[in-house]
């Protein structure tokens, strides 16, 4: 076969690839730009206000034949649990060998001082008071449990001193013999009293142990409905926005969506995703439905 031919053959149908790809970009790519712009202000706009500054950043990008994406940063309820979230809870060691040693309450006490410089007033001592508690509950659980520790160690002393005083006693026959029998006796009492303190701060820590728990369980529980609530929030805005202004989106095809990127409003790790679709939005521009319909038409899943 000629070369020449095979040649222009390949040149032909590599034009005509690039003719249809550069076929597929919008001709009114700038007006569709420009409409995302003013968009995306709009909601900014919106959002700061409807959810009291809670969305940090907005920022959007347009996929061809896909729509517009509008990518959200949540900072949650206050800046004090974003951060207060990548903390971890002051470690309780197992009971009953319990040792508060390497619990480092000044960490707690440095990042509350951290944090309360850039925080909101309004949160900042709300946040304090928080921290104070967890870092006394904290501090307690360690005095307990270094006077058990202090415990243990006279109760060993006591005990070897005991069975020091039981071999001496069964090798010596003379009259100090009931001496040694008298201070066993004083010893086995120092023992039950030390004993019975033991008993008492090792309920004293669960005790103590519990009621932390508790604050942390309440202060999850608390995140939780705040994050919801947020969340609620956040939908609204959404939604009323589009219908208000989203005509301005006008050169954005009909079969295309708009979709939202909600960061740090997922379960750990993830994001929430919200896809509305043009022509809903359209409908809801002109009244054919209410912004409570087009947000359950919206789909929504965490990814």
């Amino acid at each position: 076969m000629n070369i020449k031919l095979i040649s222009s053959a390949i040149i032909a149908v590599i034009g005509c690839t690039s003719s249809n790809l550069q076929a597929k970009i919008p001709e009114n790519l700038a007006a569709i730009q420009r409409e995302v712009g003013i968009m995306e202000n709009i909601l900014s706009s919106a959002l700061k206000q409807d959810t009291d500054k809670k969305v940090r950043a907005i920022s959007a990008n347009y996929f061809v034949d896909q729509g517009v994406v509008f990518e959200l940063d949540v900072r949650g309820t206050n800046r004090w649990q974003t951060i207060l979230s990548s903390v971890p809870n002051a470690p309780l060691p197992p009971m009953p060998d319990i040792d508060f040693s390497e619990v480092n309450i000044e960490f707690i006490s440095d990042h509350a001082e951290a944090i309360s410089e850039h925080a909101v007033e309004s949160s900042r001592k709300a946040y304090q008071q928080a921290m104070e508690v967890m870092r006394e509950g904290a501090e307690r659980v360690r005095e307990a449990a270094e006077q058990e520790r202090d415990i243990s160690r006279e109760l060993r002393d006591l005990e070897r001193e005991k069975r020091d005083l039981e071999f001496a006693s069964r090798h010596d026959n003379s009259a100090e013999a009931k001496e040694l029998a008298e201070r066993k006796k004083s010893l086995e009492k120092e023992i039950t009293e030390l004993e019975k303190q033991q008993v008492k701060l090792t309920k004293q820590q669960q005790k103590l142990r519990q009621d932390i728990t508790e604050k942390q369980a309440e202060r999850a529980k608390q995140q939780a409905a705040e994050q919801q609530k947020l969340l609620v929030q956040v939908n609204k805005s959404i939604s009323l926005t589009l219908c208000d202004y989203g005509s301005g989106l006008r050169s954005l095809p009909n079969d295309e969506h708009v979709s939202f990127v909600l960061k740090g409003l997922g379960d750990k790790n993830t994001s929430l995703i919200k896809v509305f679709n043009k022509s809903d939005i359209k409908k809801c521009v002109v009244g054919d439905i209410k912004a409570s319909d087009l947000a359950l038409k919206a789909i929504s899943y965490q990814f």
